[in-house]
């Protein structure tokens, strides 16, 4: 019985296993199904998608085809949003839209660059009149004297060139001349009349007036307000040299006394006239008028060369100076000063300021 009843156990443990390994068998079997049924479910459903997705695709290109046909020969303005289909009407609206956008930006730039192609069209009918005249005036500072000037000018702006005539009048001085004054007669005659200054030894004053013809020739332009125009200028013509005598205040001897007399440089009296025994007979100079109805008149001609520098602030305004050197000549030896040497040619530097107008 003990056997039996082992044995029996043994059996029933087989039995419980063999069905516990069939029922996982049947359920990985179950599983596997579920799965490989899944997988084909999933492929199907994916070949369905794709299969949607090719039949969409023909199916935008064939409206594409159409659309392009149906556009053929339309102007771009006539599309509305009836044209497009659902699918892609969003789409091509926006690039439609964003098309339209540059083209009407194009439309706007085009018209800026005309209309400021036309201002500056109008702006070049106005044209600037060119300068043609000018009057200037100023004073000349010379290496042997000093002159006023007036000129007239004609300008020729696109040929950077301007001809000028010119009026001069100046007072030409001998290098020795100095002013001195008869101090020791003030010392021995205090009561008597105070001496003047005088210049020893002069005898003539000589003064100049010139007619020329001259021009300019600009080296450098000028940019804007602030920069200065730089030209050469020359001038020649005729120069009416103008020899007015000297007179000095002088004490003359008549019989037994001196008497006080105004006279010009003569051999009678430049005993007096240049004080050669120092008997202070010199009281001093006389007027500019005393002498003027006795003036000479001593032909020459003149020339002259420099630079001028143009500092105008505007095109109608003249404002400048100019340097350079220049040289006279007369018919005969001018007499300036006596017991020195006199010529007939004059060569001085100068410098002048000069301010005038321009007009068209």
């Amino acid at each position: 019985m003990g056997s039996y009843s082992s044995l029996a156990q043994t059996n029933n443990s087989v039995s419980k296993a063999d069905s516990l390994r069939a029922v996982n068998d049947a359920i990985r079997a179950a599983n596997k199904a579920r799965i490989d049924s899944m997988k084909l479910a999933n492929q199907a459903r994916r070949d369905s998608l794709q299969l949607v997705k090719e039949m969409r695709e023909e199916k935008k290109k064939e409206l594409a085809r159409e659309k392009k046909k149906k556009k053929k020969g339309e102007d771009l303005e006539t599309f509305t949003q009836d044209n497009y289909t659902s699918a892609d009407s969003l789409r091509d609206a926006k690039r439609d839209s964003l098309k339209t956008a540059r083209e009407f930006e194009l439309e706007q730039r085009k018209k800026a660059i005309e209309d400021k192609r036309n201002i500056i069209l109008a702006g070049r009918k106005k044209k600037i009149e060119p300068l043609t005249q000018e009057m200037s005036g100023g004073f000349r500072l010379n290496s042997d004297g000093w002159s006023f000037f007036v000129n007239r000018g004609f300008i020729d702006e696109e040929e950077h060139k301007k001809s000028y005539l010119s009026i001069d009048f100046s007072e030409k001085k001998h290098p020795k001349e100095t002013r001195t004054q008869n101090e020791n007669f003030s010392v021995v005659y205090p009561n008597e009349v105070k001496p003047l200054p005088y210049k020893y030894g002069k005898v003539n004053n000589f003064y100049q007036f010139k007619i020329g013809y001259g021009a300019y020739k600009e080296l450098t332009g000028k940019l804007d307000k602030k920069n200065v125009m730089i030209n050469w200028v020359y001038n020649g013509g005729l120069s009416i040299g103008l020899l007015k005598p000297y007179y000095l205040d002088l004490l003359v001897p008549e019989g037994n006394t001196y008497v006080r007399k105004f006279q010009k440089y003569s051999e009678a009296n430049k005993e007096y006239f240049l004080d050669l025994n120092n008997r202070q007979t010199i009281l001093g100079g006389s007027s500019f008028t005393r002498g003027i109805g006795e003036t000479r008149i001593m032909p020459g001609l003149h020339l002259k060369s420099g630079f001028n520098f143009d500092y105008s602030a505007s095109r109608k305004s003249f404002l400048g100076v100019e340097i350079g050197a220049s040289a006279e000549i007369y018919t005969k030896a001018i007499e300036i000063m006596k017991n020195t040497n006199n010529s007939a040619f004059f060569i001085n530097f100068y410098a002048d300021i000069r301010f005038g107008k321009r007009w068209e």
